[in-house]
C-alpha cells in the first residue's frame, strides 16, 4: 500500500475493528421448565457421574441440582443436556447397552420437547448464527468479481482463517483484529492498483511466437554436435546430448506473427525422449508475462520414437528417429520466481504435429513451463529407460509456443472504469495520473457508485459521507486525486458492511438472503441478477429461491462452491501436505499428474452428482467415476490415452466407486509412508457417516505401523483395544479403517503391505526413473465388524452395509451443507427441519441437487 494513504485510514480502521467486534448480541435468558427425566438420571447415572471426580468430567449430579434450583433447564446448561440426550438416544449410556428400548424412547421423547423449545428461544433472541466476516477466499473472489480481475491473488496476502466444525465459514472462528484489517487494507490497495489503466489508449494485443530451439530453458544444459542432414531424415535434423536427450534443430529466432512466413519453420522443434537429466523442467523462458491478465497460449508439437543406438546401454539413437506410436499427455504450468508453479491446463500431443490452445489468466512476471507428464524425470542408470522397448523409446517434440495477450476486451479495464470512470489519464515519470473535472463532484459521484457496487445493499448518504471524508482528508495531506480516492475505496473494502455479512436475528432481509445464497453457491458477492431480485423484494419466495439456486449451480462460478466445499469437507486442500515416501513409494514420489488427477476426479465426481441430481448413495458407492490415462492405470481400469478426465463406467468387479476409494481421499488420510485404520476410520465416521469421534486421550500414544513388516497394525490395535476405555471409541473407528487397508498411501490397491525388508525383493522404477526394490510384507486383512455386529470381508461388502442407511448418509451431507451455507452447524432445534428436508427428498433417494434446493428454502437458511 502507498504509505501516504495509510494515515487517513487509521481512525477509520479503529472504528471498523470496534464495529466488527460488536457482532455478538447478548444471550436471552428465558429458560423452560423441565422435570420429567429427573428420576431416570438419578437411578442410572449418579453412580458414575457425580462426586469430586465424575466419569469423563461430566457431572450429572450438578445438572440435577441446577434443575432443582431453577425448576427447569438453565440456558447455560443446554449443551450438556443435549449431550445427555444424544448419548442415551444412541444407546451409549448407560454403558453396556444403554436403557431398555421402551425406557429409552420414553426418556428421549420427554427430553426432546423442552430442549427444542429452549433452543428455539435462544435462536430467536440471538440468531442461530453469529455475525461473521468473509473468509480470505470469499474476500478474494468478491474483490475479483467487483474489479473484473479473475487473476488477482489475494488470499495468500491475508492471515489464515480459523476453522470450526471442519469449515472456515463459522463466525466464532473468524476473529477480527488490527492485524487482520492491516492485511485487508494492503490486499485491497494492491488489487485496485493492479487494475489501473497504465496508458490512455487501448494497448495493442501482441501475438508472439517463441521457438523452442531458442529457449535457454530448453537448451542451456545441452552439448551440441553436428546434426544429421541425410535426405531420408531431412525432417528430423537432430542434436544429441550425451545419452538420452534429443534436440530437433531450430535455427530461427522467436517470431512475431506478421513479420514473416511461419510455414517455412514448421519442422523446427525441440524433442525430449522419455528420460533426461534432473531437473527436466524445460521452460519457454524468453516469454515473461508483461502484465497480469487474460492470454491465449498455442503450442505446436508432436510425439516421436527414438531408436536404440546401443543395445547394451539402451542409448537413444540420433540417427533412428521415426513417427511416434501414441499420443502423450502434456501439462502446462506457469512459473514465477522462486519456482512458484500454477497448473494452467493440459492437452495431448499427437503423432502428427498439432496445435493445442489454452485460454489462461497469467500474473505479471510468469513464464511458461510444459511437462510431458508421462515421461520420466531423470536419467535412469545405465540408460535403462523404463518406458523403452526393444527397438526404442517415446519422446515429445515441442516446436513453438505462440502467445496472444494480454487480451483486453475493453479499455480502460472494467476495474479502472469502476474506480475512475472515463476521467482523463495522464502520466508522469512514475505512474498514471487521473485528472478530475471537478474534484468535489467527481469524488462524491465516484464514491457513491463504488460503495453501491461493493455493498450488498443500497448505500445511504451517511455511508457515502463517511468515505468521502476519508478522501477529503487524504487530499488535504497533499495526496494525488487517484491516491486519495484509492484510500477511500480501501476503507470501503475494509468496512464491516463489505467485510461482514449484515444479518440480524430473525428472518433475513432480501439483501442478506442474496448474500448468503451467493456465498453458498458462488463463494463470492451476489451477481447482478441476485441484487436485482433482492432490490425488488422477489427473492424470499420459495420458488424464486429454488430457481436462483439452480441458476447458480448451472453457472460456471459454481465451481468455486464445489472446490471450496470439498477442500474443507473432504480435506482436499491438504492433498499436497504430505508426499509419498521416496524410499518406500518412489513410484508415486514426484508424480504431480497423479495427485492433480486424483483431486480433479473428486471435484468432477461431486459436480456430476449436482449436475445430474444423483442420489446421495453415490457418495458411498457408484458405478462410475472420472479418470484419465494416469488414474485408469492407477486404478487398474481399462486403459486409454489422454490427460483429460472423462466419465467412465466402472467394471462390475471394481473396488472403486464412491468417495471412500478415490485416490484423493485415500491420500489425505495417509501420511505418505504408512496408512492407519484409526486415522482413516475416524475420518470416514466424521466426514461421511456423521458419527463424531472424540479426540484420543493425551496420555495414549499413537499407533505407528511397522514399515519393516514385523507386525501388522491390526495386531497392534488388538492390544490397544484390550483397554475397555480405548475400545469404546475404537469399536466405532476401526472397522471402516480396516476395510481401507486394501489401499496404500496414494490409493493404489494392495493385497499385502509394502515393506523394506524381506527375502524376495520386487523390482520397480520410480517416477524419477531410478530403479528400486521393495518386498511384500504381511497380507492385508480388510475384514471387520460394525458396532451393531454386522461383519464384512472387504471394502465392497462394507459399502453395501453402509448403504443400508441411505438416509443417514444423506443426513450427514445435509448437516455439512448447512454448516457451510449458514456459517453454523445445525442446532438441536434444526434437527426437525433436517428430517423434513430428508422426508421431501426420500422418494427420489435423496438427490444431491434437490437436497441443496430444500436447504435454501428452509428456515435454517432463511433466518439468521
Amino acid at each position: 500500500m502507498n504509505l501516504r494513504s495509510f494515515a487517513p485510514l487509521c481512525g477509520l480502521m479503529t472504528a471498523c475493528v470496534y464495529g466488527l467486534l460488536s457482532c455478538c448480541p447478548a444471550r436471552a435468558a428465558d429458560p423452560d421448565p423441565m422435570s420429567a427425566v429427573r428420576q431416570t438420571l438419578s437411578d442410572q447415572c449418579l453412580d458414575c457421574h457425580s462426586g469430586a471426580q465424575p466419569e469423563g468430567g461430566f457431572d450429572v449430579d450438578r445438572l440435577l441440582d441446577q434443575l432443582q434450583i431453577h425448576g427447569n433447564i438453565h440456558e447455560h446448561e443446554l449443551q450438556a443436556w443435549i449431550k445427555i440426550y444424544d448419548r442415551v438416544a444412541a444407546g451409549d449410556m448407560p454403558p453396556e447397552g444403554g436403557l431398555p428400548s421402551d425406557r429409552r424412547e420414553d426418556f428421549v421423547a420427554s427430553l426432546r420437547a423442552p430442549l427444542v423449545k429452549l433452543d428455539r428461544q435462544q435462536a430467536a433472541a440471538q440468531g442461530r448464527t453469529v455475525w461473521r466476516r468473509m473468509n480470505r477466499f470469499e474476500y478474494e473472489n468478491s474483490v475479483r468479481d467487483l474489479l473484473g480481475a479473475p487473476w488477482l491473488q489475494l488470499a495468500s496476502m491475508l492471515p489464515e482463517d480459523g476453522e470450526l466444525h471442519r469449515f472456515n465459514k463459522v463466525g466464532e472462528a473468524l476473529d477480527v483484529s488490527h492485524v487482520n484489517l492491516s492485511r485487508y487494507m494492503q490486499a485491497a490497495d494492491f488489487a485496485m492498483r493492479e487494475v489501473l489503466a497504465d496508458q490512455a489508449s487501448r494497448p495493442e494485443t501482441a501475438v508472439t511466437r517463441f521457438y523452442a530451439r531458442e529457449q535457454s530453458g530448453f537448451s542451456r544444459k545441452l552439448r551440441f554436435s553436428q546434426f544429421n542432414r541425410s535426405p531420408e531424415r531431412a525432417t528430423f535434423p537432430l542434436l544429441l546430448h550425451q545419452a538420452d536427450r534429443l534436440v530437433l534443430q531450430n535455427a530461427a529466432p522467436p517470431y512475431t506473427v506478421g513479420a514473416g512466413d511461419p510455414e517455412t519453420r514448421e519442422q523446427e522443434a525441440f524433442g525430449v525422449v522419455a528420460s533426461s537429466y534432473e531437473p527436466i523442467e524445460i521452460r519457454f523462458d524468453s516469454f515473461i508475462a508483461p502484465r497480469s491478465g487474460r492470454y491465449k497460449l498455442r503450442f505446436k508439437g508432436y510425439t516421436f520414437w527414438a531408436g536404440i543406438e546401443n543395445e547394451v546401454r539402451r542409448r537413444a539413437s540420433r540417427e533412428d528417429i521415426s513417427r511416434g506410436r501414441r499420443s502423450e499427455p502434456v501439462v502446462i504450468y506457469s512459473q514465477r520466481p522462486p519456482r512458484q508453479l500454477r497448473r494452467l491446463g493440459q492437452f495431448d500431443f499427437q503423432i502428427e504435429p498439432t496445435v493445442q490452445e489454452l485460454d489462461v489468466w497469467l500474473l505479471q512476471g510468469e513464464s511458461i513451463q510444459p511437462d510431458a507428464a508421462r515421461l520420466f524425470r531423470s536419467r535412469p542408470p545405465r540408460w535403462q529407460n523404463p518406458l523403452a522397448e526393444e527397438d526404442g523409446m517415446p519422446g515429445v517434440a515441442f516446436q513453438w509456443m505462440e502467445v496472444k495477450g494480454p487480451i483486453e476486451d475493453r479499455w480502460p479495464p472494467r476495474g479502472h472504469q469502476l474506480l475512475f470512470d472515463d476521467l482523463e489519464i495522464r502520466h508522469d515519470d512514475r505512474q498514471p495520473v487521473v485528472v478530475p473535472e471537478d474534484t468535489v463532484a467527481d469524488t462524491r459521484r465516484l464514491m457513491a457508485r463504488f460503495v453501491n457496487a461493493a455493498y450488498r445493499r443500497q448505500a445511504t448518504d451517511a455511508d457515502i459521507d463517511r468515505f468521502v471524508a476519508v478522501v477529503e482528508s487524504a487530499l488535504s495531506s497533499s495526496m494525488t486525486f487517484a491516491d486519495a480516492m484509492l484510500a477511500g475505496y480501501t476503507a470501503v473494502l475494509c468496512s464491516p458492511q463489505f467485510l461482514c455479512l449484515e444479518e440480524r436475528p430473525g428472518v433475513l432481509d432480501q439483501a442478506a438472503l442474496a448474500s448468503r445464497l451467493s456465498l453458498f453457491l458462488r463463494n463470492s458477492l451476489p451477481d447482478a441478477r441476485l441484487r436485482e431480485l433482492a432490490a425488488s423484494q422477489q427473492l424470499r419466495e420459495p420458488e424464486s429461491l429454488r430457481a436462483e439456486a439452480n441458476r447458480l449451480l448451472d453457472d460456471a462460478a459454481s465451481r468455486q462452491f464445489v472446490d471450496a466445499f470439498l477442500d474443507y469437507w473432504l480435506d482436499l486442500r491438504k492433498i499436497n501436505d504430505t508426499s509419498p515416501d521416496e524410499i518406500l513409494y518412489p513410484d508415486y514420489y514426484l508424480d504431480d499428474m497423479l495427485v492433480d488427477s486424483a483431486r480433479a476426479e473428486t471435484q468432477l465426481f461431486f459436480a456430476e452428482l449436482l449436475r445430474e441430481n444423483l442420489p446421495a448413495r453415490n457418495l458411498i458407492d457408484s458405478d462410475f467415476t472420472f479418470v484419465n490415462e494416469r488414474l485408469a492405470r492407477h486404478y487398474g481400469l481399462p486403459l486409454f490415452e489422454g490427460a483429460r478426465l472423462r466419465r467412465v463406467t466402472l467394471p462390475p468387479d471394481s473396488v472403486r466407486g464412491g468417495l471412500l476409494t478415490q485416490a484423493s481421499v485415500l491420500k489425505v488420510t495417509a501420511n505418505g509412508t504408512t496408512t492407519s485404520p484409526v486415522v482413516r476410520g475416524a475420518w470416514i465416521n466424521e466426514r461421511i457417516l456423521g458419527v463424531p469421534i472424540p479426540p484420543p486421550p493425551a496420555s495414549v500414544p499413537a499407533i505407528e505401523p511397522d514399515t519393516r513388516g514385523a507386525t501388522t497394525v491390526r495386531k497392534q490395535l488388538e492390544l490397544h483395544r484390550a483397554d475397555e476405555s480405548c475400545n469404546a471409541c475404537h469399536r466405532l473407528i476401526d472397522p471402516a479403517g480396516f476395510a481401507l487397508e486394501s489401499f496404500d498411501v496414494a490409493g493404489g490397491f494392495r493385497v499385502a503391505y509394502r515393506s523394506l525388508g524381506g527375502d524376495e525383493p520386487i523390482p520397480g522404477f520410480g517416477k524419477n526413473g531410478q530403479p528400486f526394490t521393495f518386498s511384500d510384507g504381511p497380507e492385508v486383512d480388510a475384514s471387520g465388524q460394525l458396532p451393531d455386529g454386522r461383519a464384512f470381508r472387504d471394502i465392497v461388502e462394507l459399502k453395501q452395509l453402509l448403504l443400508a442407511d441411505e438416509r443417514g448418509i444423506a443426513r450427514n451431507l445435509v448437516e455439512k451443507l448447512v454448516t457451510y451455507a449458514t456459517g453454523a452447524p445445525p442446532r438441536f432445534s434444526d434437527r426437525v427441519e433436517i428430517e423434513a428436508v430428508l422426508d421431501r427428498t426420500a422418494a427420489a433417494n435423496y438427490p444431491v441437487r434437490s437436497l441443496i434446493e430444500e436447504i435454501v428454502v428452509s428456515q435454517m437458511f432463511r433466518n439468521k
